[in-house]
């Protein structure tokens, strides 16, 4: 059974997390040129990147050719956040800006970082029914 880790990039470790993108041949240790750490995973056999505060650990459930791509779907067995992050355990809260995450967008070099937030906040059903009556 296949097995990896999905490891969130912080900003502060973007220019060495995108070198493990490049086109390296099959045997090059993507990590290693990078200039990444690794630690341990608790549940699968790939290890995850020490500089990512966020890193989920997976077995493979399935993977989907779509066209020219392959897309890879996992079942989680471990989550882990760094320490400095969790705001409620038991609740599994997370103060997310202080992860300082980034995410790729389209094309070949276009990231959005994660710090810049909008709050909306939630409604009931109950006020919902409300502002289609007009009524809120």
């Amino acid at each position: 059974m296949g097995e990896f880790t999905v490891c969130l990039v912080p900003e502060a470790a973007m220019e060495r997390m995108v070198v493990t993108a490049a086109d390296f041949a099959p045997g090059v240790d993507e990590i290693a040129e990078a200039g990444l750490a690794t630690l341990p995973s608790a549940k699968v056999k790939p290890p995850r990147i020490a500089e990512s505060p966020v890193a989920i650990e997976c077995v493979l459930h399935q993977v989907v050719p779509i066209g020219h791509h392959t897309m890879v779907l996992g079942r989680a067995v471990a989550v882990h956040v760094a320490d400095e992050a969790v705001l409620d355990a038991a609740r599994c809260y997370i103060d997310t800006p202080k992860l300082g995450l980034v995410g790729r967008m389209h094309g070949r070099g276009w990231y959005a970082r994660t710090a810049d937030q909008v709050e909306v906040k939630r409604i009931t059903a109950a006020e919902w029914e409300a502002r289609k009556r007009g009524g809120v």
